[in-house]
């Protein structure tokens, strides 16, 4: 069923390679395996829409896989019990489905290129792998990701939106975010056509839509599901917002966090012309005397180049 890949020596295979060396020092066995002996996991973090045979990315990739082979392996672990199932997904579910279409279109069958994993036993160390791969890639909508995120909640692999902030590196505000895209109706999503075409940034404002206004949005919404053509994502957005009454305390305000990899450096939120700078937890506290001191100076240096006093102030 499944052979260990050699050490590859040719330049185009590079790539496979490098994973090859990687899963070796790793003590993992890289091997080829018959896709329909590989089941995906009920953690998955794809939505079916980047699955189906017409979704233009997927068509991107197995075209990319006929052409040139697969580069980049799934990482799998083994299942018992299960038949035909020898093996359950870690990462890898987009690439995985690619081989099994192109293994039911060829009369000589096409093997998935996988590591095989027998560390991700435990489903919170499956799911947490799974989500490094994407993060690294970032290749997971905002709406992909607030469903994982959901998942894992449900399933009580994280008990609060703070243990996952805690095991992933996202900002609790963020894992929120993600979550409540999620948690939409599913007449919002149904606005937008596709959900992965959702922003992060537009989250909180949605929610508060759904929770302020749901009769005459749900109207509104329903109605934008059946334009012809279909208004641009933003376009759905702004007229879901603007139908709904506005709330003074939200009103104008925004808040971003800055990272350098993983870390939150600090977060900076703005409202009505007032600016707020909260640092990473991680920061030194005997650098605010001195961040205070240069703000000020730099704050006041900008001002003046952009905006400078008229005569009369």
């Amino acid at each position: 069923m499944m052979t260990e890949i050699g050490a590859p020596s040719s330049e185009n295979d590079g790539l496979r390679a490098q994973h090859y060396d990687e899963a070796k020092s790793q003590g993992l066995l890289m091997v080829r395996i018959d896709p329909k002996k590989i089941r995906a996991t009920r953690f998955k973090n794809r939505d079916d829409r980047s699955l189906l045979l017409h979704d233009p990315a997927f068509i991107k990739l197995t075209k990319s896989l006929a052409a040139h082979g697969q580069e980049t392996p799934i990482r799998v672990r083994p299942v018992k019990g299960t038949p035909p199932f020898e093996f359950e997904i870690v990462s890898g579910h987009r690439r995985h489905a690619a081989c099994l279409a192109l293994d039911a279109s060829s009369n000589k069958g096409f093997s998935v290129v996988a590591i095989v994993d027998a560390a991700a036993e435990e489903a919170r160390d499956l799911v947490l792998k799974m989500y490094r791969e994407n993060a690294d890639r970032e290749d997971l909508s905002p709406y992909e990701t607030g469903m994982m995120f959901r998942g894992w909640l449900e399933a009580k692999l994280f008990p609060t939106h703070e243990a996952i902030s805690v095991a992933t590196g996202q900002s609790k505000q963020n894992v929120g975010r993600y979550i409540a895209l999620a948690c939409l109706p599913s007449y919002v999503l149904a606005a937008f056509g596709d959900p992965r075409r959702l922003s992060l940034r537009w989250s909180s404002e949605l929610a508060g839509a759904t929770s302020s206004s749901e009769p005459e949005l749900k109207a509104l919404a329903e109605d934008l599901a059946k334009r012809k053509p279909a208004p641009s994502p933003e376009a759905v957005f702004a007229e879901l917002i603007g139908s709904a009454p506005q709330r003074k305390s939200r009103a104008g305000r925004s808040s971003e966090s800055v990272k350098d990899g993983r870390n939150v450096l600090f977060h900076l939120s703005a409202r009505d012309g007032r600016y707020g700078v909260r640092l990473g937890k991680q920061i030194d506290s005997r650098l605010r005397k001195q961040l205070r001191h240069d703000l000020k100076e730099w704050l006041r240096a900008w001002l003046m180049q952009r905006a400078p006093p008229g005569p009369s102030q």
